[in-house]
Formats: structure tokens, sequence, C-alpha cells
């Protein structure tokens, strides 16, 4: 089993230059090699793996090198969801976890996205693996030394932070200890776990502080709302349903083992559930338990259900599949559509389009350039009214659209935006792309001869 896992985890190496660049991608070059430097970031060294890849394999940044740390930290993932957890959970449900994560489209497309989430829980998982092992032998100085691996994954996206001080709470209160050992330890882990929340603190602090000034102030119902449809969407009902039975089968066996990673991804989670009362915070956020929930969605095959793994797993599959087939990796194509207008376009004809900055990045814009773009202009609900504006210059306009941003908009600029669409402009070409409840299609319009 743990060999099937591992090379299914091969699949992420596999189209990893197919898929258009998105926003979040092309910023981590921006970010990585404007001027401006690293110094600024709560983040670096997630920037500085992906900068020393690129180096190291392109001279000039392409989708693949960009994405190719990313996609060699999820492919190392799936052996070490299997060792993180072998030696609590056994080697079948250790093996059926890593399984489970090898074919996850979740998975795979975190791992072919040019970002840090992967190399995060990769991080975190070792650290796991120390702490599990460390409370198997009642070694309470390698149980922090693990905590601390998983403290260090933060410096590679924040939000594992939330895991140190839920996890230390998780072990001091249901670690399958002796009486002499849990009175020993159970003071100082609660101890662990406040002072990592207090040191963990300020980082989180501005951490949040940022990611609220790039955001800005949240609706709590709102953001609490996409945290948990993103997070349910993305793990897959399947998936949570199994990771809710196996819960259960967990805790009415009053099985200390299936109890701690139980109340570590609920105290996580919860954590996160607070985070979303002040900022919009998506399913990525959490990335780090998706191990760790697909080892509950395990944990019943031990004892019986012979069909609950491939119940699981071939749905999986099969959405893994689709994912790089006629799902296009999930992502829009925003590198087609950006060329077909650059070859349609006259010389002094207006661009207008979602996503320009991914359109300044193929274009070949210096990074100082790309969250200010100069050779596209911007489409967004703040610029619907200076569409018309432009339009009184007489020169043709050319407008690149998902419609699944305009649904964000409120509904007066929406509006407007599409009755501009429907009485001066004409559609030119339709890339058409909708993934379940998604509609991820980019549409160009042309306004003019």
């Amino acid at each position: 089993m743990l060999a099937l896992a591992c090379a299914c985890a091969l699949l992420r190496l596999w189209r990893l230059d197919e898929w258009s660049l998105w926003y979040d991608e092309v910023l981590t070059w921006a970010d990585l090699a404007s001027s401006g430097g690293l110094d600024k970031l709560l983040n670096p060294l997630g920037y500085r793996i992906v900068g020393w890849t690129v180096a190291a394999t392109t001279s000039t940044p392409e989708a693949w090198s960009l994405r190719l740390a990313p996609a060699l930290a999820g492919i190392a993932c799936v052996p070490a969801t299997w060792w993180a957890f072998r030696s609590w959970a056994g080697e079948l449900r250790a093996s059926a976890a890593a399984l489970m994560i090898a074919v996850s489209a979740w998975h795979v497309y975190w791992s072919q996205t040019a970002r840090f989430y992967t190399l995060a829980q990769l991080v975190a998982l070792l650290g796991t693996g120390v702490c599990l092992r460390a409370i198997a032998g009642g070694h309470l100085v390698r149980l922090y030394l693990g905590l601390a691996v998983i403290g260090a994954a933060s410096a590679l996206h924040p939000s594992v932070a939330l895991l140190v001080p839920a996890f230390a709470l998780a072990i001091a209160w249901l670690a399958p200890w002796d009486p002499a050992l849990a009175r020993k330890y159970r003071r100082s882990l609660v101890l662990c776990a406040v002072l990592a929340g207090a040191l963990i603190a300020p980082f989180a602090w501005d951490a949040f502080e940022s990611y609220r000034g790039q955001k800005g102030q949240a609706d709590a119902l709102a953001s609490i709302s996409h945290y948990l449809k993103t997070t349910g969407y993305h793990v897959s009902p399947l998936l949570l349903a199994a990771a809710l039975c196996g819960a259960w089968f967990a805790w009415s066996a009053r099985d200390r083992l299936g109890g701690v990673i139980l109340v570590a991804v609920l105290l996580a989670g919860f954590a996160a559930l607070l985070v979303a009362t002040q900022v919009r915070v998506s399913a990525q956020y959490v990335f780090f338990l998706l191990p760790w929930i697909a080892l509950l969605a395990a944990w019943p095959i031990k004892e019986r259900f012979g069909l609950w793994l491939p119940v699981l797993v071939l749905p999986a599959l099969v959405s893994c599949g689709l994912y790089f087939s006629v799902r296009q990796g999930e992502r829009p194509q925003w590198r087609e559509a950006y060329t077909f207008v650059e070859r349609s376009r006259q010389a002094d004809d207006l661009v207008f389009g979602m996503e320009a900055t991914v359109a300044e990045f193929y274009a070949g814009a210096v990074p100082d350039e790309l969250r200010h773009p100069r050779r596209y202009g911007v489409l967004d609900r703040w610029r619907v009214d200076e569409l018309r504006q432009w339009a009184r210059s007489g020169r043709d306009m050319w407008l690149v659209v998902n419609p699944e941003q305009v649904k964000a908009w409120p509904a007066g600029e929406a509006e407007r935006f599409g009755r501009f669409l429907r009485e001066e402009c004409r559609l030119e070409r339709v890339w058409p792309l909708y993934v379940e409840s998604r509609d991820l299609s980019v549409w160009v319009y042309r306004r003019g001869q």
C-alpha cells in the first residue's frame, strides 16, 4: 500500500507546466525577486526555497520551476505521513492515510501551486513523527523538540503555528501514559502550550495584521461560512464523513491514540474558526491538518470494514483523473486568454483584465511592476466606472473576465458591469471551465471595431 501511495505521489510532477499561473503564484515571484527584498516578509524561508529552485533550474522563472519545490515537498508528504503516524497508528492505518494523501486532488493542487503549503505540511509531519515517538517512549525532551519542529513550520506558513498549542494540550489531556508519567508530564505540557501560545502570539499577530491590511476587515458570518464551505469542499464530503466515523470509532472504544489526533484537529480547526471571525480564512490555511484528517478516516480499517479503504480511495482517484483532464488543473486559463488578446489587438488598443498581474508576468514585466501592472489595466469592482470613461477615448478596448469573480462584487457594480458588456461589447472567445460549484471560465470581450 505504501509503494502504491508513493507511486501515486509522483502524479504531482505530471503536467506541472501546463496550467496557467494564477495571481498568488505570480506574487510569490514578485515578492521574492522585487527590489524590496525578503526582509519585510513574515515567512521568508518558503520564498527562498522557491528562489533557489528557480536559480538551479532555469535562468528566468517559468511555471514549472516556480512550482517544482512545492511539488517535491508534496511528493515527500506521502511517505512522511506514513512515517509520522506508524509508531502510533500502526502500519495499516499509516499506509492507508498516506495513500489517501497521495490521491487527494486537493493535495495535488497545492503541490502544483507556487505557494508554501506543502512545504509547511512536510515540516509539520516531521515534527509530528518526533512527538509521537517521544510520547511512546516517555521522552519529554524529545517531545518538546518535536513541538519546536512543528513551530518551525510556521516560518513556511504562519497558520501551522495553530497546531503547536493544540497538539500540546491534546497530548497533556489524552496521552496513553501510566498515571505516574501523566502526573509528571501533564503540567509541563500545559505550560508548554501556554508558553508556545505566548511566543507565537507576536508573530501570529504580525501575520494577522499584515493579512488584514491586504484583505480588509471581514464580515464574521460570511468569513466563517467561507471557511467551512471551502474546507468541506476541498477536503471532500466523503473524507470528512469517514473522519467523523473514525473519530466516533476511536472515542467510543476509549482509544487514547485516536483521541489525541481528534482533539488536536478540533482545537486547531477551532482556532482557525476564531481567526475567521476577524479576517477571511480559506481552507488552505488548515491544509496542514489534511494528513491528520486522513488518519482519522483510516482509523476503522484496523479492526474490520475491509471495503472501507477502497470506498475512500476509488472516488479520490476519479477526482484526480478529472483534475488532470476535464478540470484542467482547476485553474482559469489566463495565459491562453491574454495570449489570444496579444495576438488579436492593435498597438493602440486598451486591455483591461482580471488577474492583470498574471498577464504582466507572461509579458516579461520586471518583478517590481507585477503588483502594479502597467501594460494591462486592472479590472475589478473599484474600476467599473472607469471603463466608461476610457470608452469615451474612442480606442478599441479588450476585457478579460472571470464570471466567478463578478459574483462576489456588490450587486450595483456587478449590474453596471454586466450591462456594459451586454450593450457595448461583443464576446470574442471563451475558455470554459466549470468545476462543480465554481465557474473558472475566462471570457474575452471586445469593444470597438
